[in-house]
């Protein structure tokens, strides 16, 4: 069996457990699970306020701070 190495974007996210308060896009949220989108890149849900939303990983990336 092949071992399959994780990608850049998938061990980015490990920084971001669920549970965990994050500032995505200069508002709050927490992310409620990691997941991997159809195409095979890494992905958050999070949960603000009035909305939750799936965002891929090299967005939500570069959107929190």
């Amino acid at each position: 069996m092949e071992r399959i190495d994780p990608q850049r974007d998938h061990l980015g996210l490990e920084q971001f457990p669920p549970g965990r308060e994050v500032v995505f896009n200069g508002k709050p949220y927490i992310v409620q699970r990691r997941t991997t989108l159809a195409s095979g890149e890494a992905a958050v849900v999070l949960q603000g306020h009035n909305e939750q939303f799936l965002v891929g990983a090299g967005e939500f990336l570069a959107g929190v701070g």
